[in-house]
């Protein structure tokens, strides 16, 4: 039969081709304007959120600030009248507005920097309109809409910005007296510091949120630059930069040589202040495995800490000074409230007439870092405090904040070493008298917290089911009378846990190692005379109050002839209303 005949002889239709998904010019172009079209809605809509936002705002009345914009204003030489409105939304400072143009900054940020550094701010906004980048920023935009589909124009826009806020820096210090170039250049990492977060919104012009590495090294070298050579440059630029767009870009090489892997460990002391190089002794290292090949490693025993150096610091000595830490004390007045010590390690090359960029490290006890995260007080005038560099179990090692502000030789160098994680840990020799103390001070600041040392869970808050979640099931659970509930043993964690019958924590004891660096005498004689202390069983125990609502009682084998001068055997933070039994009528105990 034909192909197209059924054997009854009717015709038999082909069936139809199938449908095909095509993607074509006219797909494209759809998608195309449908991007452009979701990006523009989204621009103006924000924008016009915030000209409305703005609108309600009142206008800074503050006769300081007015001041200090206008002198602004006339080292710029701008002749538009520009306010000040401010907007806690707003983390970074942002010129905003066309035809009246405004500088929205935050509350914080005025109350955070001095007048000369609010004035560098002002000289940094200001510096869009004298260039004109708000009109350049709307073509920007403009573009940046047309090509949303290219990266290699959202790529160039990126950069773009990144230069212009490197070219508003030129103007403003040019602007201002050579010898203020430094402390613009403190105020701008400050600010980069502060305003680490994101916050770009489209039509404003700000601080770049990222600290561009190309922006602080223009700032440290900037010279004053005549038209004539600032055209030549550009051209240049242009040229080299069409020319190599396409080249990859190679690798540093390590300097360093791969061949020579033998460490060495200079040993040194915190507590030195004068050069040590002498002193020092180089023997085989036995730090971390982490530790880099071709290093040498600063060892501080008194701290407990390390500190991987390159090659080229063998020789290098230790500074040691001090910080302050201040508190508000009403009036406006401060007071020092916290000291500690500063170990700085000097580059071999330092000399008086040529200083380099030393490696400060603040060292605080645990209780003192505490205490700084919960802004009891601060360091400095930095609107960012120390950054941490790693802890053992009495001490936090951290970085001071704006520490390479005077930008000297070396800085660079040291962002390097810091950024290889150099600084390794060890547990203190608990007899040093200065350790003793320090965890002492450490374990009731603890204990205010409801915590002990070796554990993040904290009595009154945390239940058993918490722990469980996160350790497992018990070794073994013991209900004890006279305790007033069941104690969870944890064996590998040196902590058992203390649960009344709703499942609450009330008690947490440390068996800790550490602890056994602790003598009866050293905790009298470091705490004072004890608010509890009973000899029970052959131990004594002692108890303190804190400034919250759980006590420490620290157990201690009772002296003897033989041994006067007894060591910790446990300690245990209590939250006595927690073992409170109101339908059997117990009162709790109290220790």
């Amino acid at each position: 039969l034909p192909a197209n005949l059924s054997s009854g002889g009717n015709i038999v239709s082909p069936p139809p081709p199938a449908k095909r998904l095509s993607f074509n010019w006219e797909t494209a172009a759809f998608v195309w304007l449908a991007g452009v079209l979701a990006i523009l809605s989204y621009i103006s809509i924000v924008n016009a959120f915030l000209f409305l936002k703005f609108r309600k705002y009142q206008i800074c009345t503050d006769d300081n600030i007015a001041k200090i914009l206008d002198d602004c204003r006339l080292s710029l030489h701008v002749l538009a009248k520009v306010s000040v409105i401010y907007d806690d939304s707003f983390r970074s400072p942002a010129l905003f507005g066309l035809f009246r143009p405004k500088i929205v900054i935050s509350p914080k940020v005025i109350t955070l920097l001095p007048p000369q550094e609010l004035r560098y701010v002002f000289l940094h906004e200001l510096s869009h309109l004298t260039r004109r980048d708000l009109f350049v920023n709307i073509l920007v935009t403009l573009i940046q809409v047309i090509y949303w589909f290219n990266p290699v124009i959202l790529f160039a826009i990126h950069r773009m910005k990144q230069d212009c806020e490197m070219a508003c820096d030129a103007t403003a210090l040019a602007a201002i007296k050579p010898e203020e170039h430094k402390k613009y250049g403190q105020t701008i990492i400050g600010m980069l510091q502060l305003l680490s977060e994101s916050h770009w919104v489209p039509g404003t012009l700000g601080f770049a949120n990222k600290i561009n590495t190309r922006r602080i090294i223009m700032i440290s070298t900037y010279k004053k630059t005549t038209l004539k050579w600032a055209l030549a440059a550009l051209a240049f630029t242009l040229i080299v930069g069409c020319s190599s767009l396409g080249n990859p870009i190679k690798p540093i090489s390590n300097s360093q040589n791969p061949k020579d892997t033998t460490p060495t460990v200079q040993q040194g002391s915190a507590t030195d202040s004068q050069q040590n190089t002498d002193a020092n002794t180089t023997t085989p290292s036995t730090s971390s495995s982490s530790t880099a090949a071709n290093s040498i490693v600063y060892q501080n025993t008194q701290y407990g800490f390390s500190f991987a150096l390159p090659e080229s610091w063998k020789g290098y000595s230790i500074q040691s000074s001090p910080w302050q830490g201040l508190a508000m004390t009403g009036q406006n007045g401060e007071t020092i409230v916290e000291t500690g010590t500063i170990v700085s390690i000097r580059n071999p090359k330092w000399t008086s007439k040529n200083p380099r960029q030393d490696i400060p490290i603040m060292v605080f006890s645990i209780g003192q870092w505490n205490s700084l995260q919960q802004g009891v007080f601060h360091i400095g005038a930095a609107p960012v405090g120390p950054s941490e560099l790693g802890r053992n179990n009495s001490y936090v090692f951290a970085l001071p904040a704006r520490y390479n502000f005077a930008f000297l030789p070396g800085y660079e160098e040291v962002e390097t070493i810091l950024g290889s994680h150099p600084v390794h840990t060890t547990p203190v020799t608990l007899q040093h008298p200065d350790a003793m103390e320090s965890l002492l001070f450490n374990i009731v600041g603890f204990a205010e917290q409801g915590k002990v040392l070796t554990s993040d869970f904290a009595v009154k808050t945390n239940t058993i089911e918490d722990i469980e979640k996160v350790w497992g099931k018990a070794d073994k659970t013991d209900y004890i009378a006279l305790a007033s509930g069941r104690f969870a043993t944890y064996s590998s964690h040196n902590i058992v846990f203390g649960i009344n019958k709703g499942d609450q924590i009330f008690e947490i004891r440390s068996y800790d190692g550490q602890l056994k660096g602790i003598t009866l005498a050293g905790a009298k004689k470091v705490l004072g005379t004890p608010a509890y202390d009973a000899k029970v069983n052959g131990q004594e125990i002692i108890g303190f109050t804190t400034n919250s609502e759980f006590r420490v009682e620290m157990v201690f084998s009772q002296p003897t002839n033989t041994n006067p001068n007894s060591v910790m055997d446990h300690y245990n933070v209590l939250y006595p209303n927690g073992t409170v039994n109101s339908m059997a009528g117990n009162p709790g105990r109290q220790w």
